[in-house]
């Protein structure tokens, strides 16, 4: 190797895999049919999902 070639390391996408939260699972809002994708932790679907307001420490919200 020569003074000026940089050296790393191969990326292999190892690692900690994933979190899943179980397959099949359906929104709890009555009525609603939509399955859940395993990687959300939540109990709704997008459209059925409470809203939450962030802590927002020191911001004005418009």
């Amino acid at each position: 190797m020569s003074e000026r070639s940089v050296a790393g390391t191969p990326f292999n996408g190892g690692g900690r895999p994933s979190r899943s939260f179980g397959r099949g699972r359906v929104c709890k809002e009555p009525g609603c049919e939509t399955r859940l994708s395993m990687y959300n932790s939540g109990k709704y679907c997008s459209q059925h999902e409470p809203l939450t307001v962030p802590r927002t420490r020191g911001k004005k919200i418009a």
